[in-house]
């Protein structure tokens, strides 16, 4: 049986970490983290339409994902957690490399539950959606609430942050990708260290931001892919008032002054990388 509703779609925003830290590794063999999280103008876009039958398709960017892809695995946990299969055509139009640590898969996987969410007779509330959201993916809870969040435990504590400055990003995404689980092994942190997180208000300015915000990623990422941590110096001297690897990368972004200063700096990598200017959604 069909369902009826208008079709709709559903953008699926990328993200950048402004700053990452590891505090510690946790006894579940993940790590406790303090990041920022921005979340960005640019990303994928899901498109929900009613159908006899369940189906997916990917539009745009085609890439080999060996049959697991998170917005297959998010329709299951939606059904099973809701006794209800809904039957609809979900469309992915891919614009993000993935493995590029901007959160592209991620958001596409929060982008479903959100959309089955909105079509289900019998819809989950907030805690339930977020909890499937964190079985799908330690960054996806940030993607149900997205603008700027400061991210704790894996990511999935989140408290709202305010963007005390203007600024325009340039994404350089070079074809590498970057594995997460061996950029954390390479980090090689002990089970001890256990470290206070970032403290500075509610309001993020530029002057913190500038001043203490790191990845901490940085130093494995670019002793494992030198080409990666030059990206980081020449944005620097394009202009940018702040550079940094977004995730455990291979994305690393500046933040400009102006729209200007950034396109002035795309027509550096233009030729070489992919790139995307975009601007921090509050």
């Amino acid at each position: 049986m069909g369902m009826s509703f208008r079709a709709f779609s559903i953008p699926a925003h990328t993200k950048v970490n402004l700053a990452l830290r590891i505090l510690g590794k946790r006894a579940d063999g993940y790590h406790n983290l303090d990041t920022v999280f921005q979340e960005l103008d640019w990303g994928d876009v899901l498109y929900f339409e009613p159908a006899d039958q369940f189906s997916f398709e990917m539009t745009g960017l085609s890439f080999d994902d060996g049959g697991h892809n998170i917005c297959l695995h998010a329709m299951e946990l939606f059904e099973a957690a809701s006794g209800q299969s809904i039957p609809i055509k979900i469309t992915l139009d891919k614009k993000v490399p993935p493995g590029s640590g901007i959160g592209g898969g991620s958001a596409d996987g929060a982008a479903v539950l959100m959309g089955l969410n909105q079509i289900a007779p019998a819809p989950l509330d907030q805690q339930a959606l977020e909890d499937l959201a964190l079985r799908l993916g330690a960054d996806v809870p940030f993607f149900l609430k997205g603008g700027l969040q400061q991210g704790q435990g894996v990511g999935e504590k989140l408290t709202e942050l305010e963007l005390g400055f203007k600024g325009t990003f340039l994404l350089v995404i070079p074809p590498i990708h970057v594995s997460t689980k061996q950029a954390f092994e390479a980090l090689k942190i002990p089970l001890t260290a256990h470290r206070p997180p970032f403290t500075f208000g509610r309001l993020l300015d530029k002057a913190s931001l500038v001043r203490f915000f790191e990845n901490e990623f940085e130093s494995v990422i670019f002793h494992m892919h030198p080409e990666i941590g030059t990206l980081k110096n020449d944005l620097l001297n394009q202009g940018a008032f702040y550079a940094s690897l977004s995730g455990s990368g291979s994305t690393v972004y500046g933040i400009f002054d102006s729209p200007e200063k950034a396109q002035a700096a795309q027509s550096f990598f233009i030729n070489r990388y992919h790139t995307q200017i975009t601007h921090p959604i509050s």
